[in-house]
């Protein structure tokens, strides 16, 4: 197990910052948090590197969330500054978003690990398959409104609240397509969208970072399920690639690009179950 940064495997490095730019790559390329692609590099990474098997989901979780944080914050604030929030939408929201995620991480310290990462891929496996669907059958355009029911609120904002806690992926899987339904305009999805994931990373981050890991011995680098020394080499990968998918978003076509993502997925979602 590594102590310090500069004594870490350089193959665990070379992990981490490619599994870091990847997942800036693909929030700048998509407009998604990079919890799928960190959670389940982390998953295989730290399984790899012989970490006890009980620890590695909530590890990868916490991990995760925390990373967003830093790659969300900007992206949150510009969507802020520019108008293109929904605020009526978040308000009603978040607040089923926060309870349920902290549901969520308290079932992810009790579920058996092996369970957890079952889920975890039939989750990205899913999650594949309609980016797929998406890409060959676009969304018919739906009437604009933010006076939805009360009860399917609830059920939405559990939803991503209970996903993200769980798997430490952001709320975008559920939250683009939801807010795609109520009708918000394309810029206003992306930064809606952009704003939630903040305070569900922020919440998850500070919940994993409270949450001991089931066993005796402190891990060096890591405070309650977060790996810390992990979060600090993905960050400048992260930040410096982002950049670099917005440029190649306004480019590329964008059911292509859920295509290759959503087959990326698949793949992904196949070796997390073998």
């Amino acid at each position: 197990m590594p102590t310090l940064l500069a004594e870490l495997p350089w193959k665990e490095l070379v992990a981490l910052l490619g599994m870091g730019g990847l997942a800036g790559f693909c929030a700048g390329l998509l407009g998604i948090g990079g919890g799928l692609v960190v959670v389940p590099g982390m998953l295989l990474l730290l399984s790899y590197h012989g970490y006890p098997d009980d620890v590695v989901p909530p590890m990868a979780a916490g991990t995760s969330l925390s990373l967003m944080v830093f790659t969300a914050t900007g992206s949150a604030l510009s969507h802020l500054r520019q108008g293109t929030v929904c605020l009526a939408v978040l308000r009603r929201l978040l607040p089923w978003v926060m309870v349920s995620e902290l549901l969520g991480v308290f079932l992810a310290n009790i579920i058996n690990a092996h369970f957890l990462e079952i889920l975890f891929g039939l989750l990205v496996l899913a999650l594949a398959v309609d980016l797929l669907r998406r890409s060959v059958q676009p969304a018919s355009p739906a009437v604009p409104t933010v006076n939805h029911p009360r009860t399917l609120t609830m059920v939405m904002g559990s939803a991503i609240g209970l996903k993200s806690g769980l798997f430490g992926v952001g709320g975008g899987a559920l939250a683009i397509p939801y807010f795609n339904w109520l009708g918000l305009s394309p810029r206003e999805v992306v930064g809606t969208t952009a704003l939630l994931t903040w305070p569900v990373a922020v919440v998850g981050a500070m919940a994993y970072g409270l949450s001991p890991l089931p066993m005796n011995d402190p891990l060096i680098g890591v405070v309650g399920s977060v790996y810390w020394l992990g979060v600090l080499v993905m960050i400048p990968a992260t930040v410096l690639m982002a950049p670099l998918g917005a440029t190649l978003c306004r480019i590329f076509p964008q059911d292509q690009l859920r295509r290759v993502f959503g087959v990326f997925l698949l793949v992904v979602g196949v070796r997390i179950l073998l």
